[in-house]
Formats: structure tokens, sequence, C-alpha cells
């Protein structure tokens, strides 16, 4: 099972350690994606309501039944941006559609120092969506070892907009770019 990949296990590994400090759930890394040898990060807000299942916790994925994941998996399929490839959150916890408190914030801002580390190979993060980018500059400045690319959140009413959608293609397609 691809759970089980080296790259993968030492991310889940860290997953399991973490959900076990919080109440809210805590979605799995996308076993198809790079785990630990991702060279680009798409970091998005937190998880949305498809992470979280019936069934139980599911994953944070391109596959995910819902809108924000469609256009992650269309626009990194039209870059050929399949390889070396990690999605995760912001806030790494559910909140079923509630904004993040400061707290949450702040505790999902460790959380990504602290898988930023398991990510030696990065050379790109892509930062989806207004809140991503504003935690991104006001806690992780000090992070110069990958290259920051902005970008709309894939998902909602961020690409109603003509302008949003071309603005993400873009930042997938730099990111392509950059990587090789």
């Amino acid at each position: 099972m691809l759970q089980t990949e080296p790259t993968i296990q030492e991310l889940e590994e860290w997953r399991e350690a973490y959900a076990r400090t919080r109440t809210e759930p805590v979605p799995h890394f996308d076993p198809a994606d790079a785990g630990s040898a991702a060279r680009v990060l798409f970091l998005l807000d937190s998880p949305g309501s498809n992470t979280v299942t019936a069934e139980g916790l599911g994953f944070v994925s391109v596959d995910n039944p819902d809108q924000a994941a469609e256009r992650c998996w269309n626009e990194r399929n039209e870059a050929e941006l399949h390889d070396g490839i990690l999605q995760w959150n912001t806030v790494p916890f559910f909140l079923d559609g509630a904004e993040p408190t400061p707290v949450q914030t702040i505790a999902g801002v460790k959380a990504l120092k602290s898988v930023m580390g398991l990510l030696p190979r990065l050379e790109v993060v892509v930062l989806c969506g207004t809140f991503t980018k504003a935690q991104w500059a006001k806690h992780m400045g000090a992070f110069t070892r990958p290259t920051v690319i902005k970008a709309p959140s894939p998902g909602g009413k961020a690409l109603i907009s003509k302008k949003n959608q071309e603005d993400f293609r873009k930042a997938v397609r730099r990111a392509k770019g950059l990587v090789g």
C-alpha cells in the first residue's frame, strides 16, 4: 500500500503524533503524493468537508470530490506537474467550515513549520488563498529556502473571476517551470 512508502510514512508518523494533540480531526497526507520527497508544496487554507467522511478521516488530496481538488488536479495536469508534489494546509485540522481562531491559526503555523522541516527537497511553495498568503507573510518569513509563488484559492468563490482562474493557472505553470 502507498501509505507504507518511506516518503509518506515519515509524514504519516508526524500526522499521527500531531493528531493526538488535537481535538479536531487531522486528515492524512495523500499517499499518492511525493511525501517527504516533495519539491513543490501546494499550501491551502484548511481541510475541506470532503476530507472527513462518514467512513472517517480522508486525505488532503487532488482526488477529493470538490471544486478545489478538481481545479488543482486539472491545472497540475495541464502543466504536466505530476511528480514531486505535496498538498497540505496552513491549518491542518478540520474546522467544519468555520474560520480558524487566532489560537488555531498559531497551532496550524507551528504544525506547518514542523512539516516543512520534513521536506528536505522542497524548492517551491504555492500559497493558495488570501488566508494562507497572510499567514505565510506573518509567520513564515524566516523560511528562505523555497521559492514562494502566490496564487488565488483554487476553490469556491475565488475562481469565479476569470482573472483568478488565470492567476492560478500561471502560478502552477511557474512552479512547473522552476522544478522542470
